[in-house]
């Protein structure tokens, strides 16, 4: 059998089965989904260094916390932390000195993770040095464990 005669044939009973299912058929050529495919992006976000720096960050921390957190419920930011300097990640949680945060969203486009950051109390407060901050697409060789959650207490807790 021909390849044009069998591709006929198989749309036919595509077609049918969908028909008797109350479904329309699709042509395949005009097909649009009307979900976009969300990707993910990773987001280096390196601190300013001035002398300020950590006081900014200490002062919307918890405010912080709490937007991260309606962004994990919403599915939208899978993995996010601050980024020690090695010297101190050992250290009393008051005397760490942080240098910048490492995030992981899943959104439509790059466009819109640059939204997000930017809405980011990190950005507005002038934490994270803007002329620096990266955003890449991240292509995952692993997958995400289902545990997500602020593992810090916000004040909605």
């Amino acid at each position: 059998m021909r390849y044009s005669t069998l591709l006929a044939r198989t749309r036919t009973q595509s077609s049918t089965a969908l028909t008797r299912l109350g479904a329309r058929s699709v042509d395949r050529r005009h097909f649009t989904p009307s979900i976009q495919r969300q990707q993910t992006y990773i987001v280096w976000a390196p601190d300013y260094t001035d002398e300020g720096a950590l006081a900014r960050r200490m002062a919307v921390r918890q405010k912080h916390f709490v937007t991260a957190n309606k962004l994990i419920k919403q599915g939208i930011l899978k993995v996010a932390g601050g980024l020690l300097t090695p010297e101190t990640q050992d250290a009393a949680p008051g005397n760490r000195k942080f240098v910048g945060s490492a995030l992981l969203y899943e959104a439509e486009n790059l466009e819109a993770v640059r939204r997000l950051v930017e809405q980011d109390l990190y950005w507005t407060e002038d934490v994270w040095d803007k002329g620096k901050v990266v955003i890449l697409p991240i292509i995952m060789a692993t997958t995400l464990q289902d545990r997500a959650g602020v593992t810090q207490p916000t004040p909605e807790d």
